[in-house]
C-alpha cells in the first residue's frame, strides 16, 4: 500500500520536531536566566503563556516555510515517524535531564 504525503504534512511534521526542541530549550533557558523568565511574564502575565505562544509561533511559521516542494521529496513516512519520535525523546531528555541535575544540585 503506497501512501502519498502532501507538502503540509511534511512541513508541519518537520516543524513539530523543531518546535519541540525549541520548547525544551526555552524551558531550560528561562529556568537558568531569570531576566528571560521575567520578560516572558511581562509580555502576557505569565511566563508559561508566553512560552506557549512562542512555541506556537515557531510551529506555524516553520510549518509554512517547510511546506515547500523541496522537502516533499526528501521525506517519506518512515523518516517523518522517526523524526517525530526522536525529537520527542530528545526534548524529554533535555527537560528531564535539566530538572534532574537542578534537583540533585540543590
Amino acid at each position: 500500500m503506497e501512501h502519498k504525503l502532501d507538502k503540509k504534512t511534511v512541513g508541519f511534521t518537520l516543524s513539530y520536531a523543531y518546535a519541540t526542541i525549541f520548547s525544551a530549550l526555552l524551558v531550560i533557558l528561562k529556568e537558568t536566566y531569570e531576566p528571560i523568565k521575567d520578560a516572558m511574564k511581562a509580555l502576557t502575565g505569565h511566563h508559561w503563556a508566553t512560552h506557549g505562544l512562542l512555541t506556537l509561533l515557531v510551529f506555524f511559521i516553520l510549518g509554512y516555510v517547510f511546506a515547500k516542494d523541496k522537502y516533499l521529496e526528501k521525506y517519506d513516512e518512515k523518516k517523518l515517524t522517526n523524526l517525530t519520535i526522536w525529537s520527542t525523546v530528545i526534548a524529554t531528555i533535555l527537560i528531564t535531564g535539566y530538572f534532574l541535575i537542578h534537583t540533585l544540585a540543590s
